[in-house]
C-alpha cells in the first residue's frame, strides 16, 4: 500500500511516511480540528470557544512536526 501511495503521489507522501507515529497523530489531529473550524453553524458560543481552543492546541503541536518546505 505504501509502494502505491508513493507511485501515484511521487514524494509528496515520502515525507510524510518519514514521520514517526506520534508525529503523524499530531498531523491528523491538526487536519481534523482545522476541519472543526468549519462545523460552527448554529451553535453556542461555549461550543464555538471549545473548538478555537482544540485548533490552538493542535497549532501548537504540529509545531512540533519537523517541516521541509522546497522553494522552487
Amino acid at each position: 500500500m505504501k509502494k502505491k501511495f508513493l507511485l501515484l503521489f511521487g514524494d509528496e507522501f515520502k515525507e510524510y511516511f518519514s514521520l514517526t507515529a506520534r508525529q503523524k497523530v499530531y498531523v491528523w489531529y491538526f487536519c481534523l480540528s482545522f476541519c472543526f473550524l468549519c462545523i460552527t453553524d448554529d451553535s453556542p458560543v461555549w461550543a464555538i470557544a471549545v473548538v478555537i481552543l482544540n485548533f490552538a492546541n493542535a497549532a501548537r503541536l504540529i509545531k512540533k512536526v519537523p517541516l521541509n518546505i522546497k522553494e522552487d
